[in-house]
């Protein structure tokens, strides 16, 4: 290999320095993924993940090598799953992402602490981390413009969370901003100038990450499990638990609405 490739493959790492990471015992998918991005260089990326083992069974990951006391005094997550444990059985209906949209006799879901004025049937939830429902147990869920805040990974997992807690037969409603949409409406005709306002249109205005079109979204569906993938329109479904839950009459030609069945 010339000198000069091997110059410029080999990386100083005086040049930055790699954080140092508390050494905690149990961390939960969210915090992993935040102390990965604190570490500038692959190799010790990879060296610090292969310190833990998942935990199935608890949703969190283990150092084995750490004492059992040890706990992250910031990774809340895992403190929270553990005093919570399992939510009962007897929830069937879940909104996922649901902002102020508090659907009656559903449970709503979402990342944040609301004020104590906010409805018994609401809580806040990180849906990248595993999610407080046993497994085949859910009947329906739904998610109105959620999976476009999510970067590709993070789809993945909340889909995957969502798949093992459904039952069997189960059905997951989903509307979102699909590629094929935004690109009808944000990027059309697709001139110099037009590029540049969909850009920020479709993507800055609203920290929209992600746009799924519907051949990447059954490719993933598929692959983690789901049956069926079934288009349809805004509001109808053939399920009288998931019709005219839709809300944002103003995105239909934007939005994909899809039904999947577990």
């Amino acid at each position: 290999m010339p000198n000069m490739l091997k110059k410029f493959l080999k990386r100083t790492k005086q040049q930055i320095t790699t954080p140092a990471l508390a050494q905690e015992r149990e961390i939960s998918q969210a915090v992993m993924k935040q102390k990965l991005e604190k570490i500038p260089y692959w190799e010790d990326k990879i060296d610090y993940y292969k310190k833990f083992e998942y935990s199935e069974e608890e949703g969190i990951w283990i150092n084995p090598k750490q004492p059992q006391i040890s706990l992250d005094p910031n990774d809340k997550s895992v403190d929270d799953f553990r005093k919570t444990g399992q939510l009962g059985n007897e929830i069937q209906k879940v909104n996922y992402g649901c902002g102020g949209n508090f659907i009656d006799g559903w449970l709503n879901v979402d990342l944040y602490d609301m004020s104590n004025s906010t409805p018994s049937n609401y809580r806040s939830l990180n849906l990248l981390d595993k999610h407080p429902f046993a497994d085949d147990t859910l009947r329906f869920g739904f998610s109105e413009d959620l999976l476009e805040h999510l970067n590709q990974a993070d789809s993945i997992l909340f889909l995957s969370e969502v798949y093992r807690t459904l039952a069997s037969g189960g059905v997951l409603r989903l509307s979102f901003p699909g590629l094929e949409g935004v690109l009808n409406r944000h990027y059309t005709p697709p001139t110099v100038a037009r590029i540049r306002h969909g850009e920020l249109e479709a993507y800055a205005f609203w920290d929209h990450i992600h746009f799924y079109a519907r051949g990447e979204l059954e490719v993933v569906a598929k692959h983690l499990g789901f049956s069926k993938v079934e288009y349809s329109d805004y509001g109808v479904s053939q399920y009288l638990e998931l019709s005219n839950l839709d809300t944002r009459e103003g995105q239909i030609g934007l939005n994909t609405y899809v039904e999947l069945t577990k």
